[in-house]
């Protein structure tokens, strides 16, 4: 295939276009695996977690609290009546066993208000422990809707450039030879399709080409594509 050399310069800037396009690629595709934002996002579903477990947690101690309450209720109405059978009773026995269970009764009060005070204490830790959540998660929004806005920002600076890129090999590859281009296309696909030779080493490779396969080389006719005898990529002599 006969080449010129302007040929070969527009395909090496060809090269240069394409590493930037996929450096590029990788840049934008990297945002979204930012570590900041993995991180926040990993603290967010943590928060949302403990926001939930603490909201259930006080829904709980709530309808505890409630039944507490309505068995004082129970145990109140039960010593009013019994004081008043007692105000009318004359036996002496039925007094008896009235003030025995009314004793009783005032026990169980006590013992139920004092679970009443436990569960009022859990609630009002309850109660801080879901503020602190709800304090750090709203921090953990302010920061990551602060690292996101930074991340589409540079989205938009990365993809500026890649629109600028794509428009610059265009304009490239319009003007250099079909047959060329396909070629150039097809070693690309495996790896670095071209590179300069400089000394004896291979431009895109970075491999150092033995003396006999430089002499072939250096032999070529000047309009004439040479490749590299380790990556088959072309030479720019």
């Amino acid at each position: 295939m006969k080449v010129t050399q302007n040929q070969l310069q527009d395909l090496l800037e060809l090269a240069a276009v394409d590493h930037l396009i996929t450096r590029t690629k990788s840049e934008v595709e990297a945002l979204g695996k930012n570590p900041k934002y993995l991180e926040l996002q990993a603290s967010l579903r943590s928060t949302s977690a403990d926001f939930i477990a603490a909201n259930n947690a006080i829904d709980g101690l709530k309808l505890e609290l409630e039944r507490l309450e309505a068995d004082v209720k129970l145990v109140d109405k039960r010593i009013a009546k019994d004081e008043a059978a007692l105000r009318t009773t004359s036996v002496v026995k039925d007094a008896q066993g009235l003030q025995q269970e009314m004793r009783t009764l005032e026990r169980r009060k006590q013992e139920l208000e004092d679970q009443e005070l436990g569960l009022m204490e859990s609630l009002d830790q309850a109660q801080a422990a879901l503020a602190a959540v709800m304090s750090t998660r709203t921090e953990t929004e302010a920061e990551l809707k602060t690292v996101i806005a930074g991340l589409e920002q540079e989205q938009l600076r990365l993809v500026s450039g890649l629109q600028l890129a794509q428009n610059d090999r265009k304009q490239l590859a319009e003007r250099i030879d079909a047959d060329l281009l396909k070629t150039y296309t097809e070693k690309a696909k495996r790896g670095a399709a071209i590179g300069r030779l400089i000394n004896s080493e291979c431009g895109a490779c970075r491999m150092s080409i033995s003396a006999t396969n430089l002499a072939a080389i250096i032999k070529t006719p000047s309009d004439e594509l040479a490749y590299c005898p380790e990556c088959a990529a072309i030479l720019v002599r």
